[in-house]
């Protein structure tokens, strides 16, 4: 009786969250919203903008300034723009814009144009159809799509993009199947596979073949959600590709724009050979989509992710949609759905757990039948958080789409027919299980807490992890020299960009203390470069501390200065504190050592200094330079401390490089005894800086040493008497 009810309960609801059926009803629409959940809760693709294969070259407001035309403009700036993005190196150039109408400046611009489609022959343009359906129309055989172009260059996309039933854009067309006048049939790729043909060396008219469930293109498997459309697995918001301006691509020598004009000096943002696009490698081998990014010219629509949680904030532009589906294509990203198949099995198999594990725990006999049926109840509850876990794992681990819906209507109806039978069976129980959900509610847990629950217990577990304290130097002499509000505003202003850069290289933001700020990296998720991102958190928080100060000095506040202690060990994590009241932080002797070594840097005059572990685990991305071993007050060990200098992908001063080897050379000495040879290193990185107090500390105490050597047994060790 019991596995039929469950049998026939899973029959339902695998019926009515059949796609026919879904279309037509709020369950689509829950389907969808649960996949836009999806991608918010995924995020942006960190490093999409510096490996995407697609620049976006945009149309916008600063262009329409710069350009001495009025928009639209003469079709030779197309020209123009094509046979510079050739002498970049671009492989592909995709033209969002429907030329559906001569150029109204001359005739001959549109020549120009034609001539350089030809001659460059990376150009695609587009073209739009009437839409009848989703996949077919009928044409004639002089169709041009509303391009005046498309018979000077087959190398066409259609730019016609389908909603969801809600409106959102998730699906990108393929191809358009046509019928033409001469009879047959004829495909024509939509927009990103036309560019793609160029980009793989592919026939200008060539489209994904179409099987049972995928297509196939340039060696890659597309899985389908229809037979004419593919899901855009998006990076990330609007304005997460590249984008350059149009104008700052036509400006070489042969073109004035209106700021040129102005100042009587030649820009050329593209030819230039220190800075220009042409020689920098931005364009080199990449595919170029060119599109308009004003609002105002309504090429504007909803998509799945969004910058925050507003309202239209999930608006992207056309062009950054097409973007999306080419890098999909290019790296083979692709989202691929749940069949239905096992949508069915998964539905099976759900109520069937569900309904006999609550089924079995009603039947347990005790006095405590509140419990037996909150038991029954979380377990329900805790399936449906597992499942919600599981789908948000698959589609951010595996870009896999796993059926939310039909799997939590196969839970809460396991659950519900489980509940529904006993309280049919025994009046008494069913009263315990009304008591039970007309009590048991908890609207005050956040999203984490409610996917991950173990962490409403107090506790904690050890781990290496990395950890951060920064101070501002002076900042009580400061703050009696402001009025309260000018404190408060500098110090809201400083915490505001500080916390911004540790929560771009997601870090944890411990506490506030004052002035002083305390985050740390890898927890409360794995990270397995903890050491690099608070590194690169504290050489970042240095940098943007010089454009604050620019801004500070210009209004008249006093300018400010940082010190940073990094220390990477064994802490404890979790939550702290008592029931009702606790916080997630860490705590350990390691801890405490990021303190001294924050406060150890006045010592030697520098501004960010790190210990020997965090400094071997983040060596390959950061320079730095070894300090000192010093013995810090409260720890019996000496530390090998460094000071952190830059990150390794940034263009370092020579003067900079010259204090490093100097240096570096006069510790080895420093060590080895050799004080005159040691002192004459010293004096070089001086040179270099002088006023590096590292090394006048050592020349401090190398004429100390001259006159007293140390002991035998010396290692080198500084005792610090303060914190």
């Amino acid at each position: 009786m019991r596995v039929a009810l469950a049998l026939g309960v899973a029959l339902i609801i695998i019926v009515f969250t059949q796609e026919s059926i879904l279309r037509l009803g709020i369950l689509q629409r829950l389907e969808l919203a649960s996949v836009d959940y999806r991608f918010q809760y995924r995020g942006v693709n960190q490093g999409i903008r510096d490996s995407a294969h697609v620049v976006i070259v945009e149309i916008n407001e600063e262009s329409f300034r710069s350009l001495r035309a009025q928009f639209p403009w003469p079709r030779s700036f197309y020209a123009h723009l094509l046979r510079n993005l050739k002498a970049a190196g671009a492989r592909s150039v995709g033209i969002d814009l429907l030329f559906s109408t001569p150029d109204i400046h001359d005739p001959r611009h549109d020549d120009s144009l034609r001539v350089a489609l030809t001659a460059t022959g990376i150009g695609v343009l587009s073209g739009k159809r009437e839409a009848d359906n989703e996949s077919y129309i009928t044409t004639s055989s002089d169709e041009t799509f509303g391009n005046i172009f498309y018979s000077t260059d087959h190398a066409m996309g259609l730019v016609n993009v389908r909603t969801d039933a809600d409106g959102v854009f998730r699906s990108y067309n393929t191809m358009y199947a046509v019928d033409s006048a001469g009879g047959g049939e004829q495909r024509i790729p939509t927009l990103a596979f036309a560019v793609l043909n160029k980009y793989f060396g592919l026939p200008p008219t060539a489209v994904p073949e179409v099987f049972d469930g995928y297509f196939t293109y340039a060696g890659r498997v597309i899985p389908q959600i229809d037979r004419a459309s593919m899901m855009i697995n998006y990076y990330g918001p609007d304005g997460t590709f590249p984008h350059i301006r149009f104008h700052d691509v036509l400006d070489d020598e042969t073109l004035q724009t209106n700021e040129e004009a102005e100042s009587g000096e030649q820009i050329n943002t593209f030819s230039d050979p220190s800075f220009g696009y042409l020689h920098d490698g931005t364009f080199k081998d990449k595919i170029v989509l060119v599109g308009v990014t004003v609002p105002e010219y309504k090429d504007l629509f909803p998509v799945a992710i969004a910058r925050g949680e507003r309202k239209r904030e999930n608006m992207m532009y056309g062009v950054e949609i097409h973007a999306n589906t080419v890098e999909n294509v290019i790296r083979g990203d692709f989202l691929r759905m749940e069949s239905p198949a096992a949508s069915a099995t998964t539905t099976f198999v759900l109520v069937l757990i569900t309904f006999i594990v609550t089924s079995q725990l009603r039947e347990v006999k005790t006095r405590h039948h509140l419990v037996i049926g909150l038991l029954g109840f979380l377990f329900a509850l805790s399936m449906i958080l597992l499942t919600g876990a599981l789908a948000l794992f698959m589609f951010t681990k595996f870009n896999y789409v796993m059926g939310v819906v039909n799997a939590v209507l196969a839970i809460v109806g396991g659950y519900s027919m489980s509940t529904t039978y006993h309280m049919v069976t025994e009046r008494k129980e069913r009263m315990l299980i009304k008591s039970m959900f007309s009590t048991y509610v908890n609207p005050s847990l956040v999203d984490e807490l409610v996917a991950h629950p173990e962490k409403l217990v107090l506790g904690g577990q050890r781990e290496e992890l990395t950890v951060l304290f920064s101070d501002i130097v002076g900042f009580t002499a400061i703050s009696e020299n402001l009025s309260p509000e000018e404190l408060v505003s500098i110090l809201n202003e400083y915490l505001e960009v500080m916390s911004g850069i540790i929560f771009r290289n997601d870090g944890t933001l411990d506490k506030y203390e004052g002035d002083a700020v305390m985050a740390f990296w890898g927890a409360p998720i794995p990270q397995q470069d903890h050491a690099v991102r608070a590194c690169k958190a504290a050489l970042e928080m240095q940098d943007a501390l010089v454009g604050l100060n620019a801004a500070w000095q210009e209004a008249g506040r006093p300018p400010i200065r940082i010190r940073i202690g990094i220390n990477t060990g064994d802490m404890v994590v979790g939550n702290m504190g008592a029931v009702g009241k606790f916080a997630y932080t860490v705590i350990g002797d390691s801890v405490n050592l990021a303190s001294r070594l924050e406060g150890a840097n006045r010592e030697y005059g520098t501004g960010v200094m790190v210990n020997q572990r965090t400094y071997d685990l983040a060596c390959e991305e950061v320079i730095g330079r070894e300090l000192d071993r010093i013995a810090v007050m409260g720890r019996s060990e000496p530390v090998t401390t460094y000071e952190l200098i830059a990150v390794r992908s940034a263009e370092i001063p020579q003067e900079t490089l010259d204090l490093i080897g100097a240096y570096e050379e006069g510790k080895r000495l420093y060590h080895a005894r050799e004080w005159a040879k040691a002192e004459q290193a010293f004096r070089r990185a001086l040179v270099a800086r002088p006023d590096d107090r590292p090394s006048l500390l050592h020349l401090q105490r190398i004429e100390v040493f001259k006159q007293t050597p140390p002991p035998e047994n010396w290692n080198g060790v500084f005792v610090f008497k303060s914190k």
